[in-house]
């Protein structure tokens, strides 16, 4: 193993299917994989995670080594998924963090397994630890893994990178665990958040809650005799990765033929708008009755977290929204919206960003948005993009058509702005956006986040890596 660096996520770059006694593994698809797996692959060393596949009894952790790093897989029993996965941590922490209390179910019995499922994975964890690894912890999934490392290993060096947003306070302490998670995270020695809004919001927690010195300034936190670094870096994209050439989807390329395109790439989540996209999308039918049968709403709603009550009914909203929208508006021959309810391979999003005309992201609140930058990334031609100003990565792509997702009338204004934009206009706009994405890109947020630390690995990370300024070397030319 050629790195020195262990990752621990609760899903990883891989998903398992067990079928009559033989593993099939498949490459998982996320924002968070996309974002960790080129450091993983060029530094080397470990990656931990659960993998989809449920045990019911106790059973031998399964490993699987590829070329470039080790996967470990970690199993979870069924009342495990339920209580620490859809239960505690999308049941309280997800609707919290995306400023949505009404939508939180509190029960004691979920985060109790929460608690038990970090330490499992702290315990694993500490297995795969040896001289001079670095532990990377990611996501609100494990707030609590950190501490439970630090109580046996109070010399480990560890990073924790927070994926999502991080509430108001007063929001945050709506549940009786706050103090709990405050003080897991802080098990870190560095923590991240994507913008400086969650970074400030998690500051002010730890100050008072836990009532302890903070410099808002500097980012620190001084807790147990150790200082505490807190950063805001927003995660960035491997650009090249979405420059490839790619084939086509016959049935797309027929479905839009002679069609503009307005396009949504999200998870069947209710904080990413898809309902208020779809209306928005009707108020511009409505008051736009020239493009009728001329442009589509082409919508990939990928089906998530299906268990959860919640995200049934949501579902069952989105595609009624939808139905009732093509029945008001469409005819035998053109229907205005077209749902994709299947997950589609990083070639075949890469095909959609292409032909479509504009990317239309409504997200109620979203930690960062990294679809907007796959959709600069990939395209060949000048696109536009209309965003929510509820996202992230708003504050990075000004140039973009910002938007409130909660105004039907604002997202029908800017629908037809796109299209009516001047290309003049159109390719300063986007060669604005397409600047921020190639500069901050996901070299930049490892550097930024964790450069020091990686360069204090004995794994010859300045190979790939580099200071600004420096020559270029190694992988990265």
């Amino acid at each position: 193993m050629r790195g020195n660096l262990l990752v621990v996520s609760n899903r990883g770059p891989f998903t398992i299917e067990e079928n009559n006694g033989s593993l099939k593994y498949r490459p998982a698809v996320s924002g968070l994989v996309s974002a960790v797996l080129p450091a993983v692959k060029k530094i080397g060393g470990t990656w931990l995670a659960w993998a989809g596949r449920i045990a019911e009894k106790p059973a031998e952790v399964q490993a699987v080594i590829k070329d470039e790093f080790q996967f470990v897989e970690i199993l979870l029993s069924r009342e495990e998924v339920e209580g620490y996965y859809e239960g505690y941590a999308n049941g309280v922490l997800w609707p919290l963090c995306h400023l949505m209390p009404e939508k939180v179910r509190m029960y004691e019995e979920n985060y109790r397994i929460y608690r038990e499922v970090n330490q499992k994975f702290a315990q694993k964890a500490a297995t795969l630890l040896r001289a001079g690894t670095l532990l990377w912890i990611h996501d609100y999934h494990l707030a609590l893994m950190p501490h439970f490392i630090r109580q046996k290993n109070p010399w480990q060096r560890i990073a924790f990178f927070w994926h999502i947003p991080f509430p108001p306070v007063e929001l945050f302490t709506i549940q009786p665990w706050a103090e709990e998670i405050l003080r897991g995270l802080l098990g870190a020695d560095i923590i991240g958040f994507l913008i400086d809004d969650y970074r400030e919001n998690f500051l002010r927690a730890v100050e008072r809650v836990l009532r302890l010195p903070v410099n808002y300034e500097w980012g620190t936190v001084y807790y147990n005799g150790r200082e505490i670094l807190v950063k805001a870096v927003p995660i960035g994209i491997e650009t090249k990765n979405f420059q490839k050439e790619v084939p086509e989807i016959p049935e797309i390329k027929e479905e839009i033929a002679g069609q503009k395109v307005f396009l949504g790439v999200e998870r069947l989540d209710y904080t990413k708008g898809l309902k208020e996209k779809i209306q928005g999308f009707a108020r511009f039918l409505e008051n736009n009755p020239e493009y009728r049968g001329k442009v589509k709403l082409l919508q990939v709603a990928v089906p998530t977290r299906e268990n959860i009550d919640q995200y049934q009914t949501y579902a069952r909203e989105v595609l009624a929204e939808a139905s009732r929208v093509n029945v008001r508006f469409g005819n035998n021959h053109w229907q205005p919206v077209k749902i994709l309810k299947r997950n589609y391979s990083q070639e075949e999003l890469i095909y959609l960003y292409r032909i479509a005309d504009a990317l239309v992201i409504t997200s109620l609140e979203d930690g960062l948005n990294l679809v907007a930058k796959e959709y600069i990334a990939s395209r060949k031609e000048p696109g536009v993009l209309i965003l929510s100003k509820r996202t992230g990565v708003a504050r990075q792509l000004g140039a973009a058509l910002l938007v409130n997702p909660y105004s039907p009338e604002e997202i029908a204004l800017k629908l037809k702005e796109a299209l009516e934009m001047p290309d003049n206009l159109k390719k300063k706009s986007f060669s604005l956006l397409k600047e921020q994405v190639i500069l901050k890109n996901n070299e930049w947020w490892l550097e930024n986040f964790l450069g020091k630390e990686l360069r204090l690995m004995d794994t010859g990370f300045g190979k790939y890596y580099r200071k600004r300024g420096e020559k270029k070397v190694g992988a990265i030319d």
